[in-house]
């Protein structure tokens, strides 16, 4: 097998001991690599029902199995563990160079368990892996620690944690590339744990791939798509000129999920947020790895809270710290955003922890004289504030640190109906009761409450496009008819599983001559694996399923992951483009388990459907 190292790297923090282990091409067919292969480790090499903090707990770092081919957009690579925001099974998928660089240095993966007794990073450099003080490194925020450690070792890619993800915040997460974020349920915090700062990868070696020759015709084949004006928008916005549109047309949760924006903001205030504004600051485009679109750009904004030179914000940061609190100031949302981002704090759930304690603060359960300020709704300065209060864990900030579900667990005020979590994730950005498919992804998921996990969410009134044939013909989804949905959304989520393994970027489906893609030839063709597209499918099915045998170990059932009446329309809304909106969620829930073949109460698979999988051997074996 061909263009891939065929071979994972297992270490062992507490008895600092290195392990390679070879993998054969059996476990490549069946899972591929990213989290396909995350989800395989972590079932087979971890007990259940561990402490996500203690030393049996495993950090995966996965590239996806195409990041070295140089196929346009397929560079991103996947972290696993278990959650200590959640309690469940984890993920997370990032972009940068990372993936990449770790595939140049000999490995498939990297699996880290145990818990170092001193303050450490690991150096990767192919054959040579050691471990170094990171004493001096401890209580930098990641791009201090980036810039030396990428000063001490030349041409190297690094993953490295702020103070959240020391302190072991449950809503930490692990940057690279001085802004790129494996966010989501405190990836960063289990990091934290291990008293690991940093990872240095210094690969320069690419596996040899199967047919270097075809694989440049593929590329070729898709370099017109990238002329495609969808794409030149990317380009240009990124994410960034999504959030007036989002704001004003229901998409954009506003007040905790309880407000409607054209009844509580100008439209022209509003407007201060469009991309047109956000863009000017930029010094720089900036791309991931094999991207030729580069969706990102490096700004430079002098704010009244001092200057930031960093990533640009995006819509998930736009949003939540901006129009859902009703702010629509631009100097706090990007210092908010940079805050995140040097202190390695989850965008998505720090804004939440916000939107939570102003309404907290309304309701008069959190006082002035709790915070040292008033908490007031469309208050920047109040919103930078409680930022730096979470990065540094200082005053109330070490509560709020701790993620909506568990700060409202300590408030016991009558909170709970306010505290807007799916099994204590944070919801994004986007509302069931404009996109109600969504609603399916944030309950069902193996990663509860995530708007990038896959499904029919982004393909409301469309016919959907999958990321590779299927064969499955799909028809116009309407978005407010709920029936049949299900299946649709089954077929698209285990389609998903497969884009994610091999390593590609979610936004090529932006472009109709990207969006469906020949994978089984362009696996073939650098790799040497063939798949047709039903085994392709089944290989996606597979891996989602391996996701979800996790969380069934550890106990989990499908009534535990309730969505806040507020998030699907119980009570529906009086007013705004959402007036009168209640999803009917259970029904395409149950539609959607039983596409899944998994049972239609718990959530779990069924024996049959593992059976039919050829993983129900791994799961009896482990369980």
């Amino acid at each position: 097998m061909k263009g891939v190292n065929g071979k994972i790297l297992e270490i062992d923090l507490t008895e600092q001991k290195v392990n390679v282990i070879k993998l054969g091409e059996e476990i490549y067919k069946k899972f591929l690599g990213g989290y396909g292969l995350g989800a395989w480790y972590l079932y087979t090499h971890m007990k259940k029902n561990v402490d996500p903090y203690s030393s049996d707990n495993i950090l995966g770092i996965i590239p996806g199995m195409l990041n070295v081919t140089n196929y346009p957009m397929s560079g991103r690579f996947m972290a696993v563990s278990k959650s200590p925001l959640s309690n469940l099974y984890t993920d997370s998928n990032a972009g940068g160079h990372f993936g990449p660089k770790l595939m140049m240095s000999g490995y498939d993966g990297l699996f880290i368990k145990g818990i170092s007794e001193k303050k450490i990073y690991i150096v990767i450099d192919h054959d040579e892996i050691y471990f170094e003080s990171a004493e001096f490194l401890w209580g930098k925020d990641t791009k201090e620690t980036e810039k030396i450690l990428k000063e001490k070792y030349p041409n190297s890619e690094i993953l490295s944690i702020g103070k959240a993800g020391e302190r072991k915040s449950p809503i930490a997460c692990i940057i690279t590339d001085f802004g790129r974020a494996l966010g989501r349920t405190g990836l960063g915090g289990v990091m934290g744990s291990k008293n690991l700062k940093a990872i240095v990868s210094k690969g320069n070696v690419k596996p040899e791939l199967y047919d270097p020759d075809w694989v440049k015709r593929i590329i070729k084949s898709f370099s017109s798509a990238f002329k495609n004006e969808k794409f030149q928008y990317w380009h240009k916005y990124g994410t960034s000129n999504s959030t007036v549109r989002s704001t004003l047309n229901g998409d954009a949760p506003i007040k905790n999920w309880k407000g409607v924006a054209i009844d509580e903001m100008k439209i022209e205030d509003i407007e201060k947020l469009k991309g047109d504004e956000i863009i000017k600051d930029n010094l720089k485009s900036y791309a991931c790895a094999s991207c030729p679109v580069a969706c990102g750009a490096i700004i430079r904004k002098n704010t009244r809270y001092g200057i930031v030179e960093g990533h640009r914000v995006e819509y998930e940061g736009a949003s939540l710290f901006g129009t859902s609190l009703l702010n629509t100031d631009l100097d706090s949302i990007v210092y908010s955003f940079e805050l995140c981002n040097r202190h390695g704090l989850d965008v998505i759930s720090t804004a939440a922890v916000i939107g939570f304690m102003m309404e907290a603060y309304e309701e008069g359960i959190i006082k002035k004289e709790d915070l040292g300020f008033e908490l007031k709704w469309g208050d920047p300065d109040a919103i930078v504030k409680s930022v730096e209060l979470i990065a540094n864990g200082e005053g109330f900030g070490k509560y709020m640190e701790l993620g909506v579900k568990k700060l409202s667990e300590i408030l016991n005020k009558n909170s709970d109906h306010f505290a807007i979590h799916v099994h204590g994730v944070e919801l994004p950005a986007h509302d069931p009761r404009f996109m109600p498919s969504v609603g399916i992804t944030y309950v069902t998921d193996p990663t509860p409450g995530r708007h990038t996990a896959g499904g029919l969410g982004f393909f409301e009134d469309t016919i959907p496009q999958p990321p590779f044939d299927p064969g499955i013909k799909f028809e116009f989804i309407k978005r407010y008819e709920y029936k049949n949905k299900g299946k649709y959304h089954a077929v698209m989520s285990n389609a998903e599983q497969v884009q994610n393994a091999l390593g590609f970027c979610r936004f090529r489906r932006t472009v109709p001559e990207y969006a469906t893609m020949p994978y089984p030839e362009m696996i073939e063709a650098a790799t040497g694996l063939k798949f047709d597209k039903y085994e392709l499918y089944k290989t996606g099915e597979r891996i989602q399923n391996m996701r979800m045998i996790f969380n069934v170990r550890e106990g989990w059932t499908y009534e535990e992951n309730k969505i806040p009446g507020r998030a699907i329309g119980i009570p529906p809304l009086e007013s705004g483009p959402l007036k009168g909106i209640t999803v009917d969620l259970d029904l395409m829930v149950r539609e959607y388990f039983e596409a899944m073949g998994w049972d239609i109460k718990t959530g779990h698979p069924t024996k049959e459907k593992l059976k039919e999988l050829g993983i129900y051997d791994i799961y009896i074996k482990y369980l």
